[in-house]
């Protein structure tokens, strides 16, 4: 018995362990927040299915064809002279954004692959849900798709290098009825060297390089993958982000250490941190004049961006330069400013559903004194907060939400490939 997020999953699970007519019972989801009594009838519903599927078989048949291309073998494509007929070929594989994108030829992919100074065969790992092998080759088809100029290649691989690891927790990021997507943030000379924005509208449209290596981890995470929208990525309502969402820190009117020197790398090195995005939430503040009242501004947009508040994730906030000089003149610390934050950013538990704060108690009891909450923060501790200056002029940060269990990754860029 599975539920909707994981029924295709394990069709495809059981074939690939040559189970091809393992029976499947379907139930709906989510179940996971359901009360007592109604999960009860979900469950009564579902022993008939169950019964019957044991006694007759019911076998799960193929996946869509679309599907058993995600993470298979590369295959050597005709591209036509019509662009619009290819366009329309790959999206009938599922293997685009929707987005136009550029014919993976071999000499064109040949020529990312080199940028990395790796063999093409050379796998970084294996990607969820679907475990693709995650081969350089791989990743080159998907930027050369994306629009990507070759000397964007290194980043492109340490994004995907980020997502990789366990403590970003990708298959969550795929699978989730929510709607978070991998921001990419760049510190180091690459920023210069490569034109990526850092300034006015650097979360933006415009800059060919923030777009591209954004997008081509997206197509990564599909082609590669396997997370194809309404398949195995489950996202209820989804959001721009999920097409590309790529900036770079500016690090020149950042007056406090950049997000790389704070992950313990050179400050003259090149890296990547990759983060979740569950939305953008703009703090506009105009009028204050001191830290104090800045931080009032980014707490209550904090706490707006709560929603349901069930869950805590670790969170983004961008801090415009003029707002990042202000904080800076008062003589704030990043330290400062996340423990400002964290003791502000909260809301009292009145603002709560009784069925909310009973899932509260549960997934974050450290907010609750003998069963008892009187306020819930943002985050569970100020440490969960991450800090990033990037913007033009004018008075407006943004504040990003991320995802339950996904934290923030960061990973050296290399000319010559990963270390």
């Amino acid at each position: 018995m599975v539920t909707d997020e994981f029924f295709t999953l394990a069709q495809a699970e059981s074939r690939s362990r040559g189970m091809a007519d393992l029976p499947l019972v379907r139930v709906p989801h989510p179940v996971g927040t359901i009360a007592l009594d109604p999960l009860r009838s979900v469950a009564q519903l579902a022993i008939d299915k169950i019964v019957a599927a044991v006694i007759h078989g019911s076998g799960n048949g193929a996946c869509a064809e679309r599907q058993s291309s995600a993470a298979g073998a590369s295959t050597l494509l005709f591209v036509p002279r019509d662009a619009t007929e290819m366009l329309g070929e790959f999206a009938a594989r599922g293997w685009t954004d929707g987005l136009p994108v550029n014919p993976p030829t071999p000499a064109a992919v040949d020529k990312m692959v080199a940028a990395s100074g790796l063999d093409k065969h050379f796998a970084l790992g294996t990607m969820a849900p679907l475990n693709g092998v995650v081969t350089v080759e791989k990743v080159a088809v998907n930027a050369v798709m994306a629009g990507c100029l070759p000397e964007y290649f290194p980043l492109v691989l340490a994004a995907t290098k980020a997502v990789l690891a366990p403590g970003f927790n990708l298959d969550g990021v795929q699978t989730t009825t929510g709607n978070v997507a991998p921001v990419v943030i760049v510190n180091g000379p690459c920023r210069d060297r490569l034109s990526i924005n850092y300034g006015a509208n650097a979360l933006g449209q415009g800059w060919r390089a923030n777009a591209t290596i954004g997008r081509a981890l997206r197509l990564i995470m599909t082609n590669v993958g396997g997370a194809m929208p309404g398949f195995f990525d489950k996202s209820t309502l989804g959001q721009p982000a999920k097409y590309s969402f790529c900036l770079a820190e500016h690090e020149s009117e950042n007056p406090w250490e950049p997000l790389h020197v704070e992950r313990d790398f050179d400050a003259q090195a090149s890296a990547v941190s990759v983060t979740g995005c569950s939305g953008v939430y703009s703090a506009v503040d105009m009028a204050s004049q001191t830290a104090r009242g800045l931080l009032k501004t980014f707490a209550l947009t904090m706490a707006g961006g709560l929603a349901s508040g069930v869950t805590s994730t670790e969170v983004l906030f961008i801090i415009c330069p003029e707002h990042a000089a202000t904080i800076a003149r008062d003589g704030l610390t990043k330290n400062n400013i996340r423990a400002e934050l964290f003791a502000l950013a909260r809301l009292p538990q009145d603002k709560f559903s009784d069925e909310n704060l009973a899932l509260l108690a549960k997934r974050r009891p450290i907010w609750f004194r003998d069963g008892v909450a009187r306020e819930i923060g943002a985050v569970d501790k100020p440490e969960d907060i991450w800090l990033v200056v990037a913007g033009g002029a004018g008075a407006k940060s943004a504040y990003i939400p991320g995802r339950t269990g996904t934290r923030l990754q960061t990973v050296a860029v290399e000319d010559g490939g990963l270390e």
